[in-house]
């Protein structure tokens, strides 16, 4: 599908409108962060870590559409939000992630396809060991290290340092907030506010993200990409899957159109708020882009099933676009 085409079916919508809609869920998401700053530690504490490290995998997804410039209409306005914002609250060089997603779709099931979480194996026991590792710290560790590689392509141009600039003012402001809300609501004085705040950052924010969020966003990238019994279009060793999607699936997994998995790489350069109605004209074509599993049940068979390398349908053709939507 050429750009002009996919231009024309599939405008972008106002800007207006987006911000509100970005607003508003980094807002919802780190709202758990800043409560967890208006009171000493309690019980309450582990409630606001769930809330916050399960969809915080939310904003790693508006990430990536910030990465094909589909946010706001002048790609500036995602760079900047991706640069300044979601990047730096992900610890993440923006840039660097953006050639590392443009490999994968270039590569996708291919062995110089750079994202290895749809590999990881769920079946079984292997479930737990992964939550594991991903509760240690280990995981994010290593994807702190990957993303300084993860292809050589990618790797053969470095980044700026400019993104460590940046995250460190980002997360300089940010705890400053914290400690600033925690006085506001009655600390009663800077060593406690600051005490708060320290509570609030490491623990339900840094620990969440490194932890719960990495948990989930593997979760969602296994069941977008891993095989399994239900023998979706394949590419390479990777599979292409629309999901049935409800509303806490789609806001902790499928948002900002992640449930349209197959459809996206498909046609690449088109917008997330139009992939529910580009899914529907690809399944009246064919039918294997028509969704059929939800999250849960495509893990549940990642978990129980264990491939043989049989398939029941064979590949047929690739996915067609560029990764920036051009």
């Amino acid at each position: 599908m050429a750009a002009a085409v996919v231009g024309e079916a599939y405008p972008m919508r106002p800007d207006s409108v987006s911000l509100r809609i970005v607003a508003s869920h980094i807002l919802f998401v780190l709202l758990p962060v800043y409560l967890a700053a208006t009171s000493p530690p309690t019980a309450i504490l582990f409630l606001l870590y769930l809330w916050f490290g399960i969809t915080m995998q939310g904003l790693l997804n508006l990430m990536h559409e910030c990465a094909h410039y589909h946010v706001f209409q002048r790609r500036r306005g995602s760079d900047v939000l991706g640069q300044w914002i979601l990047g730096p609250l992900m610890v993440a060089d923006f840039d660097k992630y953006r050639r590392l997603h443009w490999a994968h779709h270039r590569n996708l099931g291919s062995d110089a396809d750079p994202k290895y979480t749809y590999r990881v194996e769920i079946l079984g026991w292997r479930l737990p060991f992964v939550l594991v590792t991903c509760l240690v710290g280990v995981e994010a560790f290593r994807k702190f290290i990957y993303q300084r590689g993860g292809d050589r392509e990618v790797a053969a141009s470095p980044s700026s340092r400019q993104w460590i600039v940046r995250t460190c003012l980002v997360h300089t402001v940010f705890g400053a907030s914290l400690v600033a809300v925690a006085y506001g609501a009655g600390a009663g004085d800077i060593r406690a506010a600051t005490l708060q705040g320290a509570v609030a950052y490491g623990f339900v924010y840094a620990y969440g993200m490194m932890s719960l969020t990495i948990f989930v966003a593997t979760l969602r990238a296994i069941a977008e990409h891993q095989d399994s019994p239900d023998a979706p279009l394949a590419v390479g060793e990777a599979v292409l899957r629309n999901l049935k999607c409800g509303p806490w699936g789609r806001l902790i997994l499928g948002c900002y159109g992640f449930a349209e998995h197959a459809t996206h790489h498909w046609e690449p350069a088109i917008p997330y708020y139009h992939l529910e109605r580009a899914t529907e004209n690809l399944a009246d074509r064919d039918r294997q882009f028509a969704p059929r599993d939800t999250y849960v049940s495509v893990l549940t068979a990642q978990v129980t099933w264990a491939r043989t390398g049989a398939r029941s349908s064979t590949p047929r053709r690739g996915p067609r676009g560029d990764a920036d939507g051009r």
